[in-house]
């Protein structure tokens, strides 16, 4: 798993790609964390679009994240989610759950 960071204006933008495991979920949840508690952010944007393989615990660990986001009043988005990734958060029934914004995002 690899990440990217920017910021505009008061949005953090996330870019993930790779594979998403038990492995590297706790890295993840600890990066997220991290942006998500900056006080320059009110919201926090999670590109997934280059994300090939995600687990069960990368599907813990955005919910952890989306608990948190609302405990600070700030908005979580998800962008650029597809395949197999889509495919599992469709499966379990939580996207409903998250904001999802088209990805039209400068690369």
């Amino acid at each position: 798993m690899q990440t990217a960071f920017r910021c505009e204006g008061r949005n953090c933008i996330i870019s993930i790609s790779g594979r998403i495991t038990i492995d590297s979920a706790p890295a993840l949840r600890m990066l997220l964390l991290q942006h998500l508690d900056s006080a320059a952010s009110e919201s926090l944007t999670i590109d997934l679009y280059e994300v090939i393989y995600v687990d069960t615990s990368c599907l813990a660990v955005l919910l952890e994240i989306l608990r948190e986001a609302r405990a600070q009043n700030k908005t979580l988005y998800l962008s650029g989610l597809r395949d197999r990734p889509r495919y599992l958060v469709e499966a379990i029934r939580i996207l409903p759950l998250f904001n999802e914004v088209a990805r039209d995002l400068p690369q």
